[in-house]
C-alpha cells in the first residue's frame, strides 16, 4: 500500500542565481520582488515512498507512507525524542558568509546512534525570538534580502543527514515572539521566506511543519490559518502541518482543514498531571488532528525515571511526546534510548486503531484499546495488568520492560470479560504490553506458540 502522486509545475518562491551576492548588495523589497518569483519545478513528486503523513483512514496519527509488514494498512508513526535544541540551525560561531561552526553535526550522530526520531528546531529566531540578530536565514541576517544560499546549503546537508536517520524535523518557522512582518495577511515577502523554503525541503520524507511557538504571543489565529494554508498549497507532498500555543490543551485551530496536529505546551508537571491532561486533550481533538505534547515545562530535567515515566503517561492518553531540555548530546543518552524503546514499541503494534480507555483497566493500569480486539496496557508500579470487556479468543501478547527494554512474546486464551494478566519471566515491574486477538496466526512470529515463550534481549 502506498501513496502515490504527480510531479507539478508552478509558480516557485525561489531566487534564479546560484552565486552568492556581494554582502553590500542590499536590495529593495520592490527591487528584490523582481527575483521573488518564476516557473520552476517543485522539488519532489507529490507524496514519497516512506514519508511521514496524515493518517487517511484516522485523522488522530501519523503514518509513514509505506507498508513495511504487508498488512494493508500504512505503518504507524510514534514521535517520541527531543524537544530541543531550538536554536539547532544556529549553533555555533556564525562564519562570515553565515554558516556555522557548532556541534550539529555531532548532535545528528548521537542521535542516529540512539535512535530518536525527532527534533524541534526554529527558522527565525531573531526580530524578538530567543535567539539573536544573526538568527535567521538572509543574507546578513537581513529580511530585505533573498535567502541566503550558503546557509541553506548547509541547511541541506544537516536535514539530508536527519532524514537519512529517520529524524522527523518538527521545523519551526517562527520562535516564540519572533515577527518581521505584521498583520493577518501573509505578503510578498514573507510568501517568498515560506514557499522558497517549503519548495526546498518538501522532498524530505521525515518533515512536520510547524508555524510558530506559542504563537499568540505576536501573531492573530488568522494570521496562522494564512500561513498554514500558503504551506499547504505550496508542499507537493502534503507533509503534515502543526501549530504550537501557550500552556492549555484546547486547541485554537481545531478545525482548521490546513492545521494536522496541535503541538501542545502543558506545564503540569506531575506523571499523573501530564496524563490526565493529554487524555483531556484527546477527547477535546475527537478525531479531528494529532496531539503531541511538545513541551511541559523542564521535562526532560528528571531523573530517568521522571523522564521515561512522563513519557509513557503522555503516550497512553494518545499523544506524541517530545522531551523539553532534551538537545539530542550526550547527556541525554539514558533518556534518549528510553524514548526508542518506547516508540519502537509503538510502532511494532497498530496503536493507530487505538484510543485512550483507562476504565479498561485495573487501578494503576493505563489502557489503549480498540476494545474487543486490540490493547495497550502500561503499569509502573506492581501488581498485575487486569483488563476488561474482552471478547473470548485467542490472543497475541507482546510484553516489554520499559527500563530494560527486554521484550517476551507470548499466546494465551482469553475468556469473555475481565482477564488477569502476569508479567513473564525477564519482565521487571515497570512494564507495558501489547494484546491483540489473533485472527490469523500467519499474521504473528512463528516463534510464537502457546506453549513456547520467548525472551528477546534488546
Amino acid at each position: 500500500m502506498l501513496y502515490k502522486g504527480k510531479r507539478t509545475w508552478k509558480f516557485a518562491a525561489r531566487p534564479f542565481f546560484l552565486a552568492r551576492p556581494k554582502k553590500s548588495n542590499c536590495l529593495s523589497p520592490e527591487q528584490n520582488t523582481h527575483f521573488l518569483t518564476g516557473f520552476l519545478p517543485s522539488s519532489a513528486p507529490a507524496l514519497v515512498p516512506g514519508q511521514v503523513m496524515v493518517d487517511p483512514e484516522n485523522n488522530s496519527w501519523l503514518v509513514y507512507n509505506r507498508d513495511a509488514d504487508n498488512d494493508g494498512r500504512l505503518d504507524p508513526v510514534f514521535v517520541c525524542g527531543p524537544g530541543d535544541p531550538e536554536d539547532f540551525l544556529y549553533r555555533g560561531t556564525c562564519n562570515p558568509d553565515g554558516t556555522r561552526s557548532g556541534d550539529q553535526q555531532s548532535i545528528i550522530n548521537n542521535m542516529r546512534t540512539h535512535g530518536v526520531n525527532s527534533i524541534y528546531l526554529q527558522a527565525v529566531r531573531s526580530h524578538g525570538g530567543d535567539g539573536d540578530a544573526t538568527h535567521n536565514p538572509f543574507i546578513d541576517s537581513d529580511p530585505a534580502n533573498l535567502l541566503d544560499e550558503d546557509i541553506l546549503r548547509q541547511w541541506d546537508g544537516w536535514f539530508t543527514a536527519m532524514d537519512n536517520a529517520g529524524i522527523i524535523i518538527y521545523f519551526f518557522f517562527y520562535d516564540d515572539s519572533a515577527q518581521i512582518w505584521s498583520g493577518d495577511t501573509v505578503g510578498t515577502r514573507e510568501s517568498y521566506f515560506i514557499t522558497s523554503l517549503v519548495n526546498r525541503y518538501e522532498h524530505l520524507k521525515h518533515l512536520v511543519w510547524v508555524v510558530g511557538e506559542e504563537y499568540s504571543e505576536r501573531y492573530s489565529a488568522a494570521r496562522v490559518s494564512n500561513i498554514a494554508a500558503l504551506v499547504k498549497n505550496t508542499d507537493d507532498n502534503r507533509h503534515p502541518v502543526a501549530n504550537h500555543q501557550l500552556n492549555g490543551i484546547t486547541f485554537d485551530h481545531a478545525d482548521d482543514p490546513n492545521i494536522d496536529q496541535f503541538a501542545i505546551q502543558y506545564n503540569d508537571t506531575t506523571i499523573d498531571g501530564l496524563h490526565n491532561g493529554m487524555i483531556n486533550a484527546w477527547a477535546n481533538a475527537a478525531g479531528r488532528y494529532s496531539i503531541n505534547m511538545s513541551e511541559s515545562m523542564d521535562h526532560g530535567c528528571g531523573t530517568r525515571a521522571e523522564v521515561r515515566r512522563k513519557n509513557w503517561a503522555c503516550s497512553m492518553a494518545g499523544s506524541y511526546v517530545m522531551v523539553i531540555r532534551m538537545d539530542g548530546t550526550s547527556a541525554y543518552n539514558d533518556k534518549m534510548t528510553d524514548c526508542t524503546t518506547l516508540a519502537e514499541f509503538f510502532e511494532s503494534t497498530n496503536f493507530n486503531t487505538m484510543s485512550p480507555h483507562d476504565e479498561l483497566g485495573n487501578t494503576g493500569t493505563w489502557v489503549m484499546a480498540d476494545p474487543g480486539k486490540s490493547y495497550i496496557a502500561y503499569r509502573s508500579s506492581a501488581g498485575n495488568f487486569t483488563i476488561s470487556g474482552m471478547a473470548a479468543g485467542s490472543y497475541f501478547l507482546s510484553w516489554l520492560d520499559t527500563v530494560s527494554g527486554a521484550k517476551v512474546e507470548e499466546t494465551r486464551y482469553a475468556t469473555s470479560g475481565i482477564n488477569t494478566f502476569f508479567r513473564p519471566a525477564g519482565i521487571s515491574v515497570e512494564a507495558a504490553v501489547w494484546i491483540t486477538k489473533i485472527t490469523n496466526i500467519s499474521d504473528f512470529s512463528p516463534n510464537v506458540s502457546p506453549v513456547l515463550f520467548l525472551l528477546l534481549e534488546k
